[in-house]
């Protein structure tokens, strides 16, 4: 598992060849744990993922991402086709982070599904959510 402190870069194009699933309004990325398995997986640990939504273009050179808020804390999911494209994308979230000041930031990698936290509003000084949002991530 990859931590590192950051928050979201602005969008960009997907570069990456898709090498998942064939192409349909949820495709994911096969070998790698897909967003609805983070949210539900969020959602037995008592975490209410809210406003959840698809990112058309998907940023940082991911292939399928979502979008939404979780005890306002933004949250990002993010699936990769390739070490190649997450390496580029886990880059590109840092380079993000170091043109905007950010409170509280984590990105952390299962196989190739990232997830990004960020506390923008310094609304959970505490750590506590993304903290255990990180624990259950870490478990998939």
């Amino acid at each position: 598992m990859v931590l590192l402190l950051a928050t979201f870069p602005s969008c960009g194009k997907n570069k990456s060849a898709p090498t998942a699933a064939p192409a349909s309004t949820a495709a994911h990325v096969q070998g790698t744990p897909h967003t609805d398995d983070v949210l539900n997986a969020w959602r037995n640990a008592g975490l209410a993922p809210e406003g959840f939504a698809r990112v058309d273009p998907a940023p940082n050179s991911a292939f399928y991402c979502e979008h939404g808020v979780i005890r306002s804390v933004d949250t990002l999911v993010c699936e990769y086709t390739s070490e190649d494209a997450l390496t580029r994308g886990a880059q590109q979230v840092k380079e993000g982070w170091a043109r905007v000041d950010i409170h509280t930031g984590v990105i952390l990698r299962a196989k190739r599904t990232t997830m990004v936290v960020v506390d923008r509003e310094r609304r959970e000084p505490s750590g506590k959510t993304i903290s255990l949002l990180a624990k259950v991530f870490g478990k998939l």
